[in-house]
């Protein structure tokens, strides 16, 4: 082995080393920044969930008055017709008690 193949393995050694910890260096901010921008959009998409979610909640409370509404009529209907034939009936009085 020559002098000049150690000197050069020594230099190629150092560049190895120096663009390991750069390498390294780059990794973890760039790992950093990847965190705070996905908890950043990850808090986006929770509020859009939430919204998105209340808002199905109160379409699917419409729905299920909407597909009901013909019985709550009929029920009403009801309610209003036997309403209006006890008007018409006279109020039998009270049995009065016979006292002794």
């Amino acid at each position: 082995m020559s002098i000049g193949a150690a000197i050069n393995d020594l230099v190629s050694s150092f560049y190895e080393l120096f663009a390991s910890v750069l390498g390294g260096i780059y990794n973890t901010i760039h790992a950093i920044f990847a965190a705070v921008i996905g908890l950043f959009s990850g808090f986006v998409n929770l509020i859009g969930d939430v919204f998105k979610g209340a808002v199905d909640v109160v379409g699917g409370l419409g729905k299920f008055l909407a597909s009901n509404i013909v019985i709550v009529a009929v029920i009403a209907a009801g309610g209003y017709a036997f309403v209006r034939y006890q008007q018409g009936r006279p109020i039998a009085p009270a049995a009065q008690k016979k006292v002794q």
